[in-house]
């Protein structure tokens, strides 16, 4: 049986997709939590610090593993989070095994705003003010964090001497770039490249979970949210735009907002996406075809099936312990090892929910959510 190796912040949801289609699958992630350790061969919890993998320890991990020629069942390494602001980890990881997902390179071009934008500008695809130095009107400014993700970075601007009373870690303005507020319904939408053409799977609504700090933390979303087919359209062409410019493969995401039939895009994730759960195929099989893409082996275009579904991400208000014998709903995935301790901000588990349309998927996924 081929083996896979897929690290990510929280694996789970991709660890589950490579086991249904017939991998043997170790797993590095931030978590280890109960469902990864039952679906995987083996799990490896490695330290995550500001939103990307601890480098010295995942190095350390994969070259524990007996990753030799006299060992071929190994065919890669998939990626989800954690690797976005440190893409010459990737390239140290590619010399130990090949890399089933994007290349440095690529990520480092999708990742860096400069960069980026630069392509929106060349495909005239519209997004947010993007200025790259701190505004001197702060008013209606977020600030967001090179190569984050989860939401958890966006802040809003404050005024200097503000940040310097509310004793604000004031991050090195490297690492920041600024956008102008912009309205509208955060939309993502889950694609498969093989470096020369794109197919979009679903489209996704999502939203926040909020605190007073992290205004933006992410909270949940819900597949396969109507679109009209014009802005359907524009999003696809940019996409196949932006694959063919970069070469982008396997399963990847992109995310906008929707301001009426306006589309303003925010960033395009390079990697395996949480929204893979929400995803099944009806034809073919979406993680074989994020490897087959990867590898220049793709035959067949997968196609998803149309039920919506829905996840929810519950965080501990304050700090937490798990009971020992703790009884989950089946509803529940990303189940935390009993007795261990959950700082306050930090998820606890996701919820899940299926249903014949996007509204009534989201609907029941808030009501479990709120049940817990």
């Amino acid at each position: 049986m081929n083996t896979i190796i897929i690290a990510a912040i929280s694996s789970r949801c991709y660890v589950q997709a490579a086991v249904d289609v017939g991998f043997e699958v170790i797993a590095i992630d931030a978590f280890a939590d109960v469902d990864t350790q039952k679906l995987a061969k083996k799990v490896i919890q490695v330290e995550v610090n500001d939103g990307q993998f601890d480098p010295q320890q995942l190095l350390h991990a994969l070259k524990q593993l007996d990753l030799s020629e006299k060992n071929p069942s190994h065919i890669g390494f998939a990626y989800g989070a954690g690797f976005e602001a440190q893409p010459e980890l990737l390239k140290k990881i590619a010399l130990i095994l090949p890399v089933i997902g994007n290349s440095a390179e690529v990520v480092q071009q999708c990742k860096q705003p400069r960069e980026f934008f630069a392509l929106c500008d060349m495909f005239n695809m519209p997004y947010p003010e993007t200025v790259f130095e701190k505004p001197i009107n702060t008013l209606s400014w977020l600030q967001k964090k090179i190569g984050a993700s989860g939401g958890e970075h966006i802040k809003s601007v404050l005024p200097l001497d503000l940040a310097l009373n509310l004793a604000l870690d004031l991050q090195p303005t490297t690492q920041i770039y600024y956008q102008k507020k912009q309205s509208g319904t955060p939309i993502s939408c889950l694609f498969l490249a093989d470096g020369k053409n794109a197919l979009i799977l679903g489209f996704n609504e999502q939203w926040c979970s909020p605190t007073v700090l992290s205004p933006y933390r992410f909270g949940g979303a819900v597949s396969h949210t109507d679109l009209n087919e014009n802005t359907q359209n524009i999003l696809a062409s940019f996409i196949q735009s932006v694959t063919q410019k970069l070469g982008l493969k396997g399963l990847n995401s992109c995310d906008y907002l929707m301001q009426d039939n306006e589309v303003f895009v925010l960033e395009i994730n390079p990697r395996l996406s949480a929204s893979l759960g929400l995803y099944q195929a009806k034809r073919g099989n979406l993680f074989a075809a994020h490897v087959a893409a990867c590898l220049g082996q793709l035959q067949e275009w997968p196609v998803a099936d149309k039920t919506s579904r829905a996840m929810q991400i519950v965080y501990a208000k304050q700090i937490a312990k798990v009971p020992a014998e703790m009884d989950w709903p089946e509803w529940i995935c990303d189940i935390p090892q009993p007795d261990s301790v959950i700082p306050a901000g930090a998820p606890i588990c996701s919820v899940m929910a299926e249903a014949r349309t996007p509204k009534l998927a989201k609907q029941k996924v808030l009501e479990r959510a709120a049940s817990l």
